[in-house]
């Protein structure tokens, strides 16, 4: 799971790259010189071929995502992501070959060549990733105080006279249960009951001022009192300048690797070539990823046979010169991203030219047929959704004098208006009782309304967890001069089956004319594998100053991705997709670009962007570039960014720094006042390869 390129691809730039696939030269000439009678022998030693005898791209193979060349020594790269919203994310990669040998021999009817290494391999993985939305509203919350205490002589059926009673319960709001996250009580304080008997004195210290409810000291407590900070709350419109939208994402990464064993076999006759080549990995899993499916994977990897592509030998010399598309075709095939190879073998062939090849339309295409065997990341998504309330200001009363509060007797309104229902427990009928019928009748009321200032916080988290679950997979490919077509097939293993079909065909005219068809379909499909369409196209046109202007489009399609759980703003997550591009390169090496998007977003709604770009290369080892989003609709989308890249030298392998800075802009919409939440975030990133 790498991170996320924050760069925006052009769909020239795609479509170059896409039919870079195809790219094929003359030849590549594996032995230089012509063919003795005898059969000599040649090894080269490790890490140290002899000059000539293997050409780079004739020794080159992919071991999960990585390319690499016979000789080559160790690999390191590192990628860091930081930002103003999110968690440093530091991703290493490294490769050492422990051992690396070629063995050719040499005859006048049939040529091999067998190379052979070990790998070891080490990348840091994400584990989890988690990402929280904060949205942040201003509110009024409205809350009451309420107290009451009717007491008195008893009137209640069965009651000794001359005693005195409460007509209320006792009951009060338990101040330590109140949630400071809602400001919603939890539990009360109950005393007496309705009906309870109480002492005269209880009834007399009523009458003090101030609202009372028994003795100091005493054992009696009586009537209601409740403090409710919050009995409800709404948007405040005066202060919805304050309402805003933060995003934050976090990662936590894990290492993981492997040790690998590549073989590749190399034959040619005097009519046709082949390749065959295989590759065994020990994975290096967590202990919750080790189910019977992945040891039984890891063994068969290391159980299962060699690829084997023999040739038989003719009765005429073996060409030493074999066509580029065999080497092309083998790191065409169509690996699973992300993954690591437990098993992959493979086998191609290519016929001889039969005529003086003039250009990459005239080499002979070749086929390139493979079984895949590893691990592929899956994800288990869970959501999470909280609220909680922060004040910002005090309690206020809405009342024009505040808390009000009367007390007396038989003379008060309440007592002349109000009655008490209660239920007779001897006739079990509910009997009435007015108020002003009892004896030495005293009543405490009090009432208060409140505002207070806070900020609803609601809070959205998306978590993803990542395991490594055995992947089955078949690829082919057919490559010509000019063109790439893939085919492939394959199911991941976890814990529902997903199995996929896909197809993709990349060409590439001498005219400058490119096309790429893609379509993929999986019968479960989820967030990260789903059935798609992609389409592109693009025409180059060189000028007769030594300029090209390119111009293209491309087109994606998800038919049947998994829904998000929850409202989800990231980039470059459309349902639907079209790029329209331009661009236009001086002979000194700057390019000018103009691009317009289209998009259909998760939620249905339509969407665009403009950009304009700039780059320069002012040199093979130097390049800046530079983008700008002057007007768009989407919810996310790179409003600028600015990068460069330096090699420290000219030489093969030598360091890579690359830099670039971006600003992306996150749309979440409008509150209920038409205010804008938008969120922008700066981010820093900086990668660094070299080989040893």
């Amino acid at each position: 799971m790498f991170l996320q390129r924050l760069t925006l691809t052009l769909s020239v730039s795609a479509l170059a790259l896409a039919a870079s696939l195809a790219r094929a030269d003359d030849k590549a000439v594996i032995v230089e010189g012509t063919v003795e009678k005898t059969a000599p022998t040649v090894t080269a030693p490790e890490r140290n071929p002899a000059s000539g005898r293997v050409v780079p791209l004739t020794g080159r193979f992919v071991l999960n995502d990585e390319y690499f060349d016979y000789g080559q020594g160790p690999k390191f790269s590192a990628l860091s992501l930081a930002g103003s919203s999110r968690e440093w994310d530091l991703e290493i990669s490294g490769t050492h070959p422990i051992h690396q040998s070629v063995h050719e021999t040499v005859s006048e009817q049939l040529y091999l060549r067998e190379q052979e290494g070990w790998y070891f391999q080490l990348r840091n993985v994400d584990r989890r990733r988690t990402t929280k939305v904060t949205r942040r509203e201003a509110v009024d919350i409205y809350g009451f105080q309420l107290d009451l205490t009717v007491t008195g002589g008893c009137f209640f059926p069965g009651s000794a006279p001359g005693t005195y009673c409460t007509y209320t319960p006792s009951v009060t709001v338990d101040p330590d249960s109140i949630n400071p996250d809602t400001l919603i009580p939890g539990a009360f304080i109950f005393g007496e009951d309705t009906g309870a008997v109480i002492s005269q004195e209880t009834h007399e210290a009523l009458k003090a001022e101030g609202f009372q409810r028994g003795l100091e000291d005493g054992d009696e407590t009586v009537g209601i009192s409740l403090s409710v900070p919050n009995s409800g709350y709404e948007a405040s419109e005066s202060r919805s300048n304050l309402n805003s939208v933060e995003r934050y994402e976090s990662v936590d990464k894990r290492i993981m690797g492997g040790l690998y064993k590549f073989r590749q076999v190399l034959s040619s006759n005097s009519t046709m070539a082949s390749l065959a080549r295989t590759t065994r990995g020990l994975v290096f899993l967590d202990a919750n990823e080790w189910t019977d499916k992945a040891a039984a994977m890891q063994l068969l990897a290391w159980l299962l046979p060699s690829a084997r592509a023999t040739l038989q030998a003719t009765d005429r010399n073996a060409r030493l010169s074999i066509g580029n598309n065999l080497f092309l075709a083998a790191n065409n095939t169509r690996l699973p991203a992300d993954s690591f190879t437990a098993y992959h073998a493979g086998v191609g062939y290519v016929d001889h030219p039969k005529k003086r090849v003039r250009s990459a339309a005239d080499t002979p295409r070749s086929v390139f047929n493979s079984f895949w065997m590893g691990f592929s990341p899956v994800r288990d998504i869970t959501t999470e959704s909280s609220s909680r309330l922060q004040v910002t200001g005090p309690r206020e009363s809405l009342l024009e004098n505040g808390y009000a509060f009367s007390q007396g007797g038989i003379d008060t309104a309440l007592a002349s208006e109000t009655a008490i229902y209660v239920v007779d427990q001897i006739s079990e009928q509910i009997a009435q009782i007015e108020l002003a019928n009892i004896d030495d009748l005293f009543i405490q009321s009090g009432l208060d309304l409140t505002r207070q200032d806070a900020m609803a916080i609601y809070t959205s988290t998306e978590e993803s967890r990542y395991k490594y679950v055995p992947h089955l997979a078949f690829s082919g490919n057919v490559t010509s001069g000019t063109s790439v077509s893939r085919y492939y097939a394959g199911a991941i293993l976890g814990d529902e089956t997903n199995a996929y079909v896909g197809f993709d065909h990349s060409y590439t005219g001498v005219n400058g004319f490119s096309f790429y068809l893609l379509g993929e379909h999986y019968t479960h499909p989820d967030r990260d594998y789903f059935s798609k369409v992609e389409a592109r196209i693009s025409k180059a046109v060189q000028l007769r100053n030594g300029a090209k202007l390119s111009f293209g489009v491309s087109a994606t399609e998800e038919l049947d991705r998994a829904p998000a759980q929850q409202e989800s703003v990231t980039l470059n997550d459309n349902d639907r997709t079209l790029d329209v591009a331009m661009s236009y390169r001086t002979p000194k090496g700057l390019t000018y670009s103009l691009s317009h998007r289209l998009v259909q977003a998760e939620d249905g709604d339509d969407d665009e962007s403009t950009s304009v770009g700039f780059s320069y290369r002012a040199s093979d080892d130097w390049s800046f570039t530079a983008q700008i989003t002057p007007t768009s609709t989407e919810d996310a989308y790179i409003a600028a960014r600015a990068g460069f890249s330096w090699r420290q030298s000219g030489r093969p392998g030598s360091p890579v720094l690359g830099v670039q800075w971006a600003s992306i802009r996150y749309d979440y919409g409008e509150d209920q006042f038409g205010n804008d939440l938008r969120d922008r975030e700066d981010t820093l990133l900086v990668s660094y390869k070299m080989s040893f």
